[in-house]
């Protein structure tokens, strides 16, 4: 968009929105001064993501404020209410485990990345190893159960507890094998243990083994010197941070000249009980007052939160960003910029571990922004394309027979897989197999919203791409080729073939090969592998919603005895298509609980 007039801009506080043609925000600013802040971001200096947005947004609305911190709070609010393109992305350099206890009579304790915050989460754990070793422990200490809701339904129905039992790793809740009291004191004391009271449950323990040997109960002595071990063992996932029983979170911030990193740690009773890491990608990394305050709000957990967070980067608004933590965690929050003490010397470890991520983290960009930067160069250049291809949707049918016919369309921009942009397309326009004829259906329904419905919603179908990667050889390229004539369209396509990665180019009769090690190859095949995996999922889906019982006779082995006791067991085949290998095996033979697994997954 062209520099709009200093006086069409406001110079009171507020916030700044830059929207693209359909009016969908772009990115949104705060500012002290719009009309200072604004202005900054049509310099001729200004870095290539300025330029980027600038050039894509078409308009720019303002919403003025009485204060910073009005502009502040209107500013966190919209960015999670629309989530703009342009706004700093939080990456997880992995999904963190944690250790959940469930919300149920009997309840389970086990390691999970997919919290549910119906259960106690604790964590996250830096590494799922650690986090198992923890629990397993723990287990041998508070025998409770592990096991997932069918396996323990199933054997209270049977009145027989598993192996875990006669291991002495279960304390058999299925067969009432303990009062419901003492069990919810184990949960209790798991739960105690991960929230950093660690210690006091060693000093009681040890306090117990001392009476029992005083009192010449040699052989009890011994077994709680056993547990005292366990918990020793479970207890060194927490760094001791502070030999007193401090609470705190501990904020680390780098600021680089690309990206932003940061490393939270979790301190509770002196012990280390989680942390978490995070990269951003802001516009300015240096302009810290644009994206300081949500990156921080964004790194406090709403569980088991602490009063005071230690931070090493000062910023004007803290007493806003403090406000909106306080109200989120119900915990009134304190942000400090400790120099001296126990709390200067917490920090300071924390600094030094994101030092350390920082060095990776510079190992890592290179080769990233190397890779994608070349890959897209060099698919520029070997399919003699206009412009570099920052946008590639790929597409793929899948079928057998000619039930549940899907295709798939998927896309990557920047070199970076875009699941938000994912679609999936049900064949509807005739009846039986035919691969070419999906095909076409598929891309014409794609690009007939693209040039006719100006007002569609959908933010994926209003994109143009760079090139169409086709999954297929010469024939799918040819039923693509038509639809895209027929409508008018000039956009770059191609077909990759899966035999030999032969790429197949309008007008070309020989295919291009490319170089096995070539990163454009590599990532042609990340985008089909991709699209062929979406379209399989939904076509499996498909499938099994048409499949009925008579169906699993097809599966070689099972016969009505077998298909009688999967439905006695799981009840649908719904469930029956979701059990794990390990359900399956504890009511069939390995090699028919193999067959009716795969009958689903495969």
């Amino acid at each position: 968009m062209d520099k709009i007039l200093s006086s069409e801009i406001p110079s009171e506080p507020g916030i700044y929105i830059f929207k693209d043609d359909d009016g969908n925000p772009l990115y949104v600013g705060k500012a002290k001064n719009i009309r200072k802040r604004v202005s900054n971001y049509f310099n001729n200096n200004s870095s290539w993501k300025v330029k980027r947005l600038t050039n894509e947004a078409t308009e720019i609305s303002f919403l003025v404020s009485q204060t910073e911190s009005d502009a502040l709070l209107a500013e966190y609010s919209f960015i999670q209410e629309y989530k703009p393109k342009y706004n700093i992305q939080f990456k997880d350099d992995k999904s963190y485990p944690f250790i959940s206890i469930t919300n149920h009579k009997w309840s389970r304790v086990m390691v999970t990345r997919s919290l549910n915050e119906k259960n106690t989460n604790f964590g996250p754990f830096p590494f799922v190893g650690a986090a198992r070793r923890s629990l397993d422990h723990l287990i041998n200490i508070y025998p409770v159960r592990t096991c997932n809701e069918t396996v323990f339904k199933r054997h209270v129905r049977l009145k027989k507890p598993c192996l875990l039992f006669d291991i002495k790793k279960c304390c058999g809740p299925c067969v009432n094998n303990i009062p419901e009291d003492d069990y919810k004191d184990y949960i209790e004391e798991i739960g105690e243990f991960y929230k950093g009271f660690s210690e006091d449950i060693i000093k009681e323990k040890s306090s117990l083994m001392k009476k029992q040997s005083t009192n010449q109960q040699y052989k009890e002595a011994g077994k709680t010197r056993d547990l005292i071990g366990h918990l020793e063992s479970a207890r060194e996932t927490q760094i001791l941070m502070t030999t007193k029983k401090h609470s705190v979170n501990v904020i680390a911030i780098d600021v680089g000249p690309y990206d932003v990193l940061a490393s939270c740690v979790m301190v509770r009773n002196g012990r280390v009980v989680g942390e978490i890491k995070k990269k951003t990608e802001p516009l300015d990394p240096k302009d810290i007052e644009e994206y300081f305050s949500e990156l921080i709000i964004s790194l406090v957990s709403e569980r088991d939160a602490a009063s005071t967070i230690l931070i090493n980067q000062e910023f004007k608004d803290k007493n806003t960003v403090q406000e909106i933590i306080s109200n989120r965690t119900g915990v009134k929050t304190a942000i400090e910029f400790p120099e001296t003490g126990w709390k200067y010397d917490i920090l300071m470890t924390i600094v030094k571990d994101c030092e350390e991520m920082r060095r990776v983290s510079n190992l890592k960009r290179r080769t990233d922004l190397e890779f994608r930067s070349l890959s897209l160069e060099q698919l520029m250049n070997h399919l003699e394309l206009p412009k570099i291809p920052y946008r590639i949707e790929a597409y793929d049918i899948s079928n057998i027979g000619s039930s549940a016919r899907v295709g798939s369309m998927v896309v990557m921009e920047d070199g970076v897989p875009k699941t938000s942009m994912y679609r999936i397309f049900h064949i509807k326009s005739f009846k039986g197999q035919n691969d070419f004829k999906s095909l076409e259906e598929v891309l014409f329904r794609r690009f007939k919203r693209l040039i006719i419905n100006n007002s569609d919603s959908d933010l994926s179908f209003k994109k143009i791409p760079d090139l169409i990667l086709i999954d297929g050889g010469k024939g799918q390229l040819s039923a693509a080729e038509k639809v895209l004539e027929h409508l008018k369209l000039k956009i770059p396509i191609i077909g990759l073939a899966k035999k030999n990665e032969e790429i197949y180019i309008p007008n070309k009769i020989n295919p291009i090969i490319l170089p096995k090690d070539s990163e454009a190859l590599f990532s042609l095949i990340t985008i089909r592998d991709e699209a062929h995996r979406f379209a399989i999922n939904e076509h499996r889906r498909l499938r099994l919603k048409f499949l009925s019982k008579k169906d699993l006779n097809s599966i070689d082995g099972v016969g009505v005895q077998t298909i009688s006791r999967l439905y006695k067991e799981f009840g649908n085949l719904n469930k029956i298509s979701k059990a794990t290998y390990e359900d399956l095996v504890s009511i069939l033979k390995p090699s028919i609980a193999s067959k009716v697994y795969e009958f689903f997954n495969v």
